[in-house]
């Protein structure tokens, strides 16, 4: 529902000041995209802007948060953060990416993680809010570990279709995410299979991996580890975007973008023979998976509306409107 106040929505600006564009270009999509169909300006910058609403992507070092700490200090203002990894306070304990914290893992160092969330912690009195991508991070509980900062959840952005025309692509399965021991090990079995599989070594940009997505039949998700719970939703709404559907295996999530996923069970003993089906029908499942993701995207806006009080809110209690532009 778009706001009563269309001409006077104050302008945002994404702060990327904190990242190396290559990690976060995915997240940086959905937000202007997001934020645009609703009718904002967005820039995406890495410098703040003292006569727009500033938001930031989480991820802080010592001299990173000193940074926000300044520019809030001396503009009066507050910052939203979007939120990118799995924080929730259970028990009385707190869980990253589902363990609790300090544990040893191949995707993310202990010490990583610790120092991500206590630089976090620290910035508490900067924060106007936390914003999440559609429903993931889910953040269970972690307004009683931060205190007095609420979280919108940002409805998913339409996508139009991608008309998929011309030969077909010459690599069956493309696979674009850190390569963890558990990751090495599928794409190895699955190479043994006869697929034809494109996994680069590192980060790849935002147009190369495109590039790559298009050359694909089908984009893989593969968990972190065996234990991981979660799709890459932000991987699942980049392929689409391409024309592509993803083929999750060895997940059983019940995330929103779930409903527009192929997810394999790799107990059964027949999940080769269907992810060489899927492979063989990968026109078919992206027009499903993009019908599927249409109407989530509608179902989810009307249960979680864009929150445009909010965002008018906080450009009052910023007094955006005394600020000259910087």
């Amino acid at each position: 529902m778009q706001s009563t106040h269309h001409n006077a929505k104050p302008k945002i600006n994404l702060w990327v000041y904190n990242h190396p564009a290559f990690g976060i270009s995915d997240q940086v999509a959905f937000f202007v995209s997001a934020f645009e169909q609703n009718g904002y300006e967005v820039d995406v910058s890495d410098r703040p802007n003292n006569a727009a609403l500033n938001v930031v992507i989480e991820n802080f070092a010592p001299h990173t948060k000193r940074v926000l700490m300044e520019f809030c200090n001396e503009n009066s203002a507050r910052v939203a953060v979007i939120m990118t990894e799995h924080i929730d306070f259970v028990g009385w304990k707190i869980l990253i990416h589902g363990d609790p914290l300090w544990s040893q893992n191949d995707y993310m160092q202990p010490t990583t993680q610790v120092t991500r969330l206590r630089n976090l912690i620290a910035l508490q009195p900067y924060l106007k809010c936390f914003f999440v991508l559609g429903d993931l991070p889910e953040l269970q509980n972690i307004d009683e570990m931060i205190l007095d900062v609420e979280v919108h959840k940002i409805p998913f952005p339409t996508m139009p279709v991608v008309q998929i025309e011309g030969r077909p692509p010459d690599c069956d399965l493309l696979f674009t995410g850190v390569l963890t021991d558990y990751r090495q090990s599928f794409l190895t079995g699955l190479s043994a299979m006869g697929l034809v599989i494109q996994s680069p070594p590192g980060f790849v940009s935002h147009e190369k991996r495109d590039e790559m997505n298009e050359q694909s039949k089908l984009v893989l998700n593969i968990p972190q580890r065996r234990s991981w719970r979660w799709l890459s939703s932000m991987r699942i709404l980049a392929a689409l975007r391409c024309g592509r559907a993803t083929v999750s295996l060895g997940t059983n999530d019940t995330c929103e973008m779930a409903k527009c996923t192929y997810q394999i069970d790799i107990e059964k003993e027949d999940w080769r023979e269907l992810l060489r089906s899927y492979v063989g029908d990968w026109r078919g499942l992206y027009e499903r998976a993009h019908a599927d993701y249409t109407a989530m995207a509608v179902d989810f806006e009307r249960r979680h509306p864009f929150p445009h009080d909010m965002v008018e809110y906080w450009a009052i209690t910023d007094r955006l409107s005394g600020k000259a532009t910087a």
